[in-house]
C-alpha cells in the first residue's frame, strides 16, 4: 500500500468515525428526552465501537508497515505513534464502556476527544507533506534519522 493509499484509507475512516459519532450524539439526545428507543442508540454505539476498533487496528498496521525499515526514524515514529495511541485509545474505550445511559451522558465529551485526536493526526501523521512515499523512502533508508 502506498503512502497516499494509506493516507486516503485512514482519512476515510476518520470520516466514518465522524458520521458515527454525530449519529450517536443525535440519538443520545433523543434517547434522553424519550424520543428514541434505546435499541437505536445501542445499535449506533455498537457501530461506533466497531468503526473505532477497525480504525485502531488498521491504523497501527498500515503505518507500521509503511515506516518499517532499517533506519531509526521509522522505528521512532512507530514507537511514538503506538505510545500516544495506546493511551488515547484506552481513554476512548473507557468512555465508550458502560451502560447505555452512562455512555449517552458522556457521548459529547467522547466525540470531542476523538475529534481532537483525529484532527491532530490529520495535521501530523496524515498530512500530505508527511505521509508521502518519497519522504518515507528517504527516512526509512539505512543511515537516515
Amino acid at each position: 500500500m502506498t503512502a497516499e493509499d494509506t493516507r486516503l484509507l485512514l482519512l476515510a475512516q476518520h470520516d466514518r468515525l465522524r458520521q458515527r459519532s454525530e449519529a450517536c450524539i443525535r440519538l443520545a439526545k433523543l434517547y434522553e428526552t424519550g424520543e428514541a428507543w434505546g435499541a437505536e442508540l445501542d445499535h449506533a454505539l455498537q457501530e461506533l465501537r466497531e468503526e473505532f476498533a477497525t480504525h485502531n487496528a488498521s491504523e497501527t498496521r498500515v503505518i507500521s508497515e509503511l515506516m518499517h525499515g532499517p533506519a531509526a526514524w521509522g522505528s521512532l515514529m512507530i514507537d511514538r505513534m503506538l505510545e500516544e495511541h495506546l493511551a488515547e485509545h484506552a481513554a476512548f474505550w473507557e468512555l465508550l464502556s458502560g451502560t447505555r445511559a452512562e455512555v449517552a451522558a458522556r457521548i459529547e465529551e467522547l466525540v470531542d476527544e476523538i475529534e481532537a485526536h483525529m484532527a491532530a493526526e490529520e495535521r501530523t501523521f496524515l498530512a500530505p507533506v508527511t505521509l508521502r512515499d518519497d519522504v518515507i523512502r528517504t527516512r526509512t533508508r539505512e543511515g537516515s534519522y
